[in-house]
């Protein structure tokens, strides 16, 4: 006996595999930029959506960032032991702030990991800079504090 799946069934079952279900329209899929391991770009996008029962889309982005890629090809521009402590959003500044761990990065690891923040975060709604302190302060490395999508050009596949 054959069986046959409806249109409307097999286009679901094919949005299930795909992993996003079918998106919110408010949300939708966003590109979360993580460590490239090979090649000539040093970040790279990673296409995810927020969980269904997200309600804030920063938090939602910052905690699948925390997680890390899906991809084997990629990996954190942020270390595993760095926590969210929460995030305040004021006339389009996002501040983000981190555990005390974030705040040892320097050099090219800090650039990396303030860029695949950055770069995550500028595509919410309402967000046109972003600052990220440790512990509520600011990373004494960093040449400027507010960090824009513009200020670095991002490869992606």
């Amino acid at each position: 006996m054959r069986r046959y799946l409806y249109p409307g069934a097999a286009l679901l079952l094919l949005l299930s595999l795909l992993g996003c279900g079918v998106p919110r329209a408010q949300e939708g899929a966003y590109q979360l930029y993580f460590r490239a391991q090979e090649g000539e770009v040093a970040l790279v996008a990673e296409p995810r959506c927020l969980p269904e029962d997200c309600d804030d889309p920063v938090e939602g982005l910052l905690t699948l960032l925390l997680e890390g890629p899906q991809g084997e090809d990629l990996s954190r521009a942020i270390p595993s032991s760095v926590t969210l402590r929460g995030t305040t959003l004021e006339n389009g500044l996002l501040t983000v702030d981190l555990s005390s761990r974030y705040a040892s990065l320097s050099g090219i690891d800090l650039t990396l990991a303030d860029y695949s923040i950055v770069q995550t975060l500028s595509q919410v709604e309402g967000v046109e800079a972003v600052t990220i302190t440790a512990e509520g302060e600011p990373i004494p490395y960093r040449d400027h504090q507010r960090l824009t999508a513009a200020d670095a050009w991002i490869a992606t596949e």
